[in-house]
């Protein structure tokens, strides 16, 4: 590579890194000190009440069963998850994934912390809250079905009825009905012991983990990392979901009807793993005796393909695929790298295959761009004689310079479009290698049991940086063009190479940290750069001698 291209490669991803994180960066959810309660939905503080001051006379049959009455529930659909549900607040205690393990291949994800319990319910009073979750519930299954009832009260006439009922894919929808005896401001989902940890490298766990909000027709994301110097919360209007991520995994609440009931949110950070969870609320100014809402619990991979099927509410934004600028071509891009794995099961040799095509797609516009800089290094004494002759005369020159461009078909910067075709590309294929659930523990030889995740050893990052200076040392000029330049072109020479080993430093400590999937792509690239470079030298070389 020559001067002008690696100052392009080095001002591109400055560029990218402005653009990512001040001018295309996600709207952040608004911290609960930023919203105003209104008359209508910000709900007002509310004393905590004794677990019977509510339900005494509905449920007194239910309230205090014994502990070693409380049972758990297990249902399973067909192909991906086992859930666990336990009668005391009828919640959910364990979210078992069929299809994914732990790195040791044998424990398998569980979504639900070690202890902790999803779904808890509380009862919001014009005067007090009734917290529901360890109110011991009755219950009504039938064997080898997809739900389970959980009910207090009379089972002819219950006060409170909670539904659950899983889908064939990652969901879990949960329908309420409430009949009090009471007039009620609402009711509130407990999600506070949020969302487990499935993966043991956790170094960059602070901006991977996220609460997203989906409301007003757009995700709002804050990373852990802003979490713990703001939490999130308040009033929502126009709830569509809230989501709990990890680097794989979400466990969201979505509103199932048009019109949403979700009022209030507020997050929190379990103390336990360190991660995101939340509390959702529907509360009204107007209090009511009945209230029935549907919510889809969705508990498995962010995977954007398997969200987008569900067509609510656009919950595959949920899935990591970076700046929204971008997300097109993220999504084209895991598209053909999933259709590739259809046929190819190591995913190292699948992103090989991809290096190949994208270089073949390429190689025009690299060849043309080869010809221009080859055409250059022929016309240095010309381009010499015109900076001398017009030295004093800057606008003269620089209309000798495009004049004489324009006669030989040179161009000072052919290196820089390839480049800079290539860059978007390499964006988005780190959101996709970083992110996309099938990238999850997927070895390719040796040493690189995930490609998801940095090389361990530093190989693959130390053969990039070889492969770059090769190719930088294949662009210098020959030893004759070097003896006709001036001083100062000598001296931008002596310029270039310098860069030539500390641009690939650079880079080699800039990839070093990303996912080795990531760094195996640029690296065949480069390999093939260098070969295509060759080919190409030797090309018009033995062109010019005809």
């Amino acid at each position: 590579m020559d001067k002008r291209t690696l100052l392009a490669l080095f001002l591109v991803i400055i560029l990218f890194m402005i653009l990512q994180n001040y001018v295309f960066r996600p709207r952040q959810a608004p911290a609960a000190q930023e919203q105003p309660p209104t008359a209508q939905t910000a709900r007002p503080e509310a004393a905590a009440a004794p677990e019977s001051l509510s339900l005494q006379t509905a449920v007194a049959d239910t309230l205090f069963l014994p502990a070693e009455s409380v049972e758990t529930i297990r249902l399973s659909n067909q192909d991906n998850f086992t859930v666990s549900f336990s009668t005391l607040g009828a919640t959910i205690t364990s979210i078992e994934m069929k299809k994914y393990t732990w790195a040791d291949k044998v424990k398998p994800v569980d979504l639900v912390p070690e202890g902790g319990a999803l779904g808890g319910m509380k009862l919001i009073g014009t005067v007090a809250e009734t917290d529901l979750g360890r109110v011991n519930f009755q219950h009504r299954v039938v064997p080898d079905s997809n739900y389970v009832e959980f009910f207090l009260g009379e089972a002819s006439a219950p006060v409170i009825v909670k539904r659950y009922t899983l889908d064939d894919k990652f969901g879990i929808v949960m329908d309420v009905t409430v009949n009090h005896p009471q007039p009620l401001n609402g009711l509130a989902y407990d999600f506070s012991d949020g969302i487990a940890d499935s993966e043991k490298a956790t170094k960059f766990k602070q901006n991977e983990h996220k609460f997203i909000l989906y409301s007003e027709h757009d995700a709002t994301r804050h990373s852990l990392a802003k979490m713990k110097k703001s939490l999130p919360g308040g009033e929502v209007r126009l709830f569509g979901w809230a989501a709990l991520r990890t680097k794989y995994f979400s466990i969201a609440i979505a509103e199932r009807a048009e019109n949403p009931q979700i009022r209030n949110f507020q997050t929190s950070i379990n103390e336990k793993t360190g991660n995101p969870a939340v509390v959702l609320d529907t509360w009204e100014k107007i209090p009511s005796q009945q209230w029935s809402q549907s919510l889809l619990i969705y508990a498995g991979p962010a995977d954007y393909e398997i969200l987008q099927s569900y067509g609510l509410k656009r919950m595959e934004l949920m899935a990591e695929r970076g700046a929204a600028w971008l997300r097109w071509l993220a999504n084209i891009i895991a598209w053909f790298l999933k259709f590739l794995h259809r046929y190819i099961p190591n995913f190292g040799v699948v992103i090989i295959i991809f290096s190949i095509i994208l270089k073949i797609i390429l190689h025009p516009l690299t060849h043309k761009s080869m010809d221009a800089s080859l055409k250059m290094q022929r016309i240095q004494p010309q381009v010499q004689a015109i900076q001398q002759k017009y030295k004093n005369d800057a606008k003269t020159m620089q209309l000798e310079l495009s004049k004489l461009y324009k006669e030989t078909g040179a161009s000072p910067f052919s290196g820089c479009l390839p480049l800079l075709l290539q860059m978007p590309i390499l964006f988005s294929l780190y959101t996709v290698l970083r992110f996309t659930i099938d990238m999850r523990n997927a070895a390719f030889v040796g040493w690189l049991k995930d490609l998801s995740e940095p090389d361990p050893y530093l190989i693959l990052p130390i053969l990039m940086g070889v492969f770059m200076i090769l190719q930088s040392l294949m662009m210098r000029p020959p030893a004759a063009a070097l003896e006709q330049m001036d001083e100062k072109q000598k001296a931008m020479q002596q310029s270039t190479k310098m860069m030539t080993w500390v641009m690939p430093i650079m880079m080699f400590w800039i990839f070093k940290g990303l996912p080795s999937g990531l760094v195996l792509y640029y690296t065949v690239f480069n390999i093939l750069s260098v070969a295509q470079q060759y080919y190409l030298q030797k090309h018009f070389k033995t062109k010019e001698t005809k």
